[in-house]
């Protein structure tokens, strides 16, 4: 042994020594720690004992010598932590996971890889299709449909880790299985039945399959050829007419029997992720199944054809009861929600779909309307005894009434004299959205006066389906009132109250439309050529505006119940107005009630008979009364008094002529609007009101121009002569008046003399 490994053994040597020593050491304090208290471990590094047997000769490393190999380390050993200098800083911020996509990255290419084997394969067979057997060809495509299958759930069961690779074999031997079926009816002339029998039996296995190995995409491709299936139902029903009720009687039951075993493997499918999904899957199946139903089964006519037809739509909605409570229960409100939605945009598709048919006969499109509308009032009456605070009904309360409203709109588009039936189904879909506090039904309800007044002003309607949708009309506000009496208080008295505010006046406007515009335009289309549907709209006006339509915080039942009775909106009766200006509601309603005065006045001008006329001439009147009683409380205001003066003039004017016959120009009324002007003069002071008696003033001298002017250039007659004299005297008796109010008005302004008891300066509203 020469020098230099000699000196390197004592190496080794020394450096055992002094770990074998440390070893003791760390033995001791961890025994002392166990044992006694406390102790303070040294913060610095432990000092490293020098060796006694060091020898003193220098270590020259041997250039020649091979490398020294390190240990080998475990693939779980720490790493060490570099020395940390004191301006390092502060740590870095905890870094957070990289957030997970899942799986949906790998399923999207599964599909891709999927679609793009299926496309290989059929273009591969198209390549050498002509040189296969058909008997061989089905074979081929059925056995690689079954080894793919077979092969995709041996490898999930297998390995664990590969389930998106066995999902797509899986699912692409599925879709393989129903392509062999359809090959099999176009190239050996398999049975439609069978093929039909064949098509459900292997869905079901599909579904099995996928409860079994845990894989929600082959569900998805189960739900895939089961719509291949019922597309290739409705090509065969249309392509025969004479199997179609066989064939369809056979969906029927395919679709019966899939929403049985995904309702179930829902329920048992522990292992997979995405099992409250199933129900959904099968639920597409039968909406497309209703949507696409084949017309051929309506044209005979026959209640069997409408049943096998509808049948579907009992199916989905049953499912659909299913399936939100599920999901209610675990993914949440909202996909509830949706769910729903879908399930009743495919309603009123089906309705449309079904009713609009023009091959069919209308009692049969008809027949759908009705089995429909019923089927989806029942769904509607099985979520009235859920209450309580749970998510379900709650959650679908809101989404099922515009599910209603749209099927009542399909209905009514197929059959006018469904729209009583319409309203009440949306009606009855109101009451669970009333007991969870919210007021949307309300203001909806009314607007079928929207598809009424349609219906009335349609050229030729059926006078069965007016009179219908006239009681439809009046069952609207009635079911307006019930839903506001049982209308659950607001929570929350902000933004949730103010909007309940705002629903509720809408509804009852809307109600005022139903009954002043809608109402008589059907009374006119029952009973044409009279005054019946003038006088209706009239008098419900005057009604509505006295029991207090024109005033804040009116709703439907405040409107019924006279709780805003005789009120004035700003004021505390015709003579004590609350605020300085007239509030914007009371210039709304002085324009309707204006409008309806003057739409009567011209019925009652074009009737020609004068006792047709009287009583439309009185209600326009009381109209023009009606509305310029609004105003009143401000009469002393430049724009309420003129506006009233001119409301009430006109009508006058236009009940003269039509009751008299006379012309505009005659002496007749020349002599009212002389009479007008000298009231109003007289008001004007009594009230304290510049504008009105300035407008009787102007009456008055236009009066004075047209009988000095117009009337003497046509020629002189006593009669002239006459009304001559008599606006003389007037207007002298008119200015001994006009001057005695003035002199009276400005003493008092001055304060010169007391009033008199009786002195029209007094204001009335003190």
């Amino acid at each position: 042994m020469d020098s230099q490994e000699r000196a390197r053994f004592h190496e080794v040597i020394a450096r055992l020594d002094a770990l074998e020593r440390e070893v003791g050491r760390l033995e001791g304090q961890v025994a002392r720690l166990s044992s006694g208290p406390a102790t303070t471990l040294p913060s610095g590094p432990a000092t490293r004992q020098p060796a006694r047997d060091m020898p003193t000769t220098a270590y020259a490393p041997d250039p020649y010598a091979p490398p020294q190999q390190q240990p080998p380390q475990p693939l779980w050993a720490p790493q060490p932590t570099p020395p940390r200098s004191p301006d390092a800083g502060a740590p870095p911020a905890t870094q957070l996971p990289p957030a997970r996509e899942g799986n949906l990255g790998a399923y999207l290419l599964s599909g891709a890889a999927a679609l793009l084997v299926l496309l290989a394969a059929v273009s591969l067979i198209a390549l050498v299709w002509e040189q296969i057997p058909d008997g061989w060809k089905v074979g081929g495509l059925g056995l690689l449909s079954l080894a793919m299958v077979s092969a995709g759930t041996t490898l999930a069961e297998n390995r664990p880790r590969l389930r998106v690779a066995a999902a797509t074999v899986t699912g692409t031997g599925g879709a393989l299985g129903f392509v062999t079926i359809i090959g099999a009816v176009l190239l050996v002339h398999l049975q439609t039945p069978v093929a039909m029998a064949l098509m459900a039996a292997w869905g079901f296995v599909l579904l099995l399959v996928s409860w079994t190995a845990g894989q929600f995409f082959t569900a998805v491709i189960s739900a895939l050829g089961a719509l291949v299936a019922v597309d290739f139902a409705w090509v065969q029903a249309n392509a025969h007419p004479g199997r179609a009720a066989l064939v369809w009687m056979l969906v029927n039951g395919y679709l019966i029997a899939l929403a049985a075993v995904s309702a179930l493997l829902a329920h048992f499918a522990r292992r997979m992720r995405h099992a409250v999904w199933l129900p959904t899957t099968s639920m597409v199946v039968t909406a497309t199944a209703l949507v696409i139903g084949p017309t051929v089964l309506l044209r005979g006519g026959s209640p069997t054809g409408v049943a096998l037809l509808c049948l579907p739509a009992v199916v989905l909605l049953v499912q659909a009861h299913h399936s939100g409570r599920l999901l209610s229960r675990t993914v949440g409100r909202a996909a509830a929600a949706w769910e729903w939605g879908a399930v009743g945009v495919a309603m009123v598709l089906a309705v449309l779909h079904l009713g609009l048919d023009p091959a069919a006969p209308p009692a049969a499109r008809a027949l759908t309307g009705v089995v429909l509308l019923v089927a989806a009032v029942a769904s509607t009456a099985a979520l009235l005894p859920d209450g309580g605070t749970a998510a379900w009904p709650r959650n679908v309360a809101g989404v099922n009434l515009g599910v209603m409203v749209g099927i009542g709109a399909a209905v009514f588009a197929v059959e006018p004299r469904l729209l009583l039936p319409a309203v009440l189904a949306v009606g009855l879909a109101g009451a669970p959205v009333v007991r969870v506090g919210q007021a949307a039904p309300i203001p909806i309800l009314p607007l079928a006066g929207l598809p009424a007044f349609a219906l009335a002003t349609r050229a030729h309607s059926d006078r069965d389906a007016v009179g219908l949708a006239l009681v439809a009309v009046a069952t609207a506000a009635g079911l307006s009132l019930l839903l506001e009496s049982r209308l659950t208080p607001a929570r929350s008295p902000g933004r949730a109250q103010q909007a309940r505010v705002d629903l509720l006046t809408a509804a009852v406007w809307l109600i005022g439309a139903d009954l002043v515009v809608v109402l008589p335009a059907l009374v006119a289309r029952l009973v044409p050529g009279g005054s019946a549907a003038p006088l209706v709209g009239g008098v419900c006006a005057l009604a509505l505006t006295g029991l207090g339509l024109f005033t804040r915080g009116c709703t439907p039942l405040a409107l019924a119940s006279g709780t805003h009775a005789g009120a004035i909106e700003g004021a505390n009766g015709p003579r004590t107005p609350r605020i300085p200006a007239t509030p914007v509601i009371g210039w709304v309603g002085f324009a309707l009630l204006c409008l309806q005065a003057l739409v009567i006045l011209a019925r009652a001008d074009s009737a020609g008979d004068r006792l047709v006329a009287a009583p439309l001439v009185v209600l326009g009147l009381v109209l023009a009364v009606a509305a310029a009683r609004l105003l009143l409380p401000w009469l002393r205001r430049a724009g309420a008094g003129t506006a009233t003066a001119i409301s009430l003039s006109v009508a006058l004017w236009w009940s003269v002529m039509v009751l008299t016959g006379a012309s505009a120009t005659s002496l007749l009324v020349t002599g009212v609007v002389l009479a007008t002007g000298a009231v109003g003069i007289v008001l004007g002071f009594r009230a304290r009101a510049v504008a009105l008696r300035h407008y009787g003033l102007t009456l008055v001298m236009l009066v004075v121009v047209k009988l000095a002017v117009l009337d003497l250039a046509d020629g002189n007659s006593l009669t002239q002569i006459l009304a001559l004299l008599v606006a003389g005297l007037a207007c002298f008796c008119l200015s001994l008046a006009y001057n005695r109010f003035a002199r009276e008005q400005a003493r008092y302004a001055a304060g010169t003399g007391p009033a008199p008891a009786d002195d029209h300066r007094v204001p009335p509203y003190a």
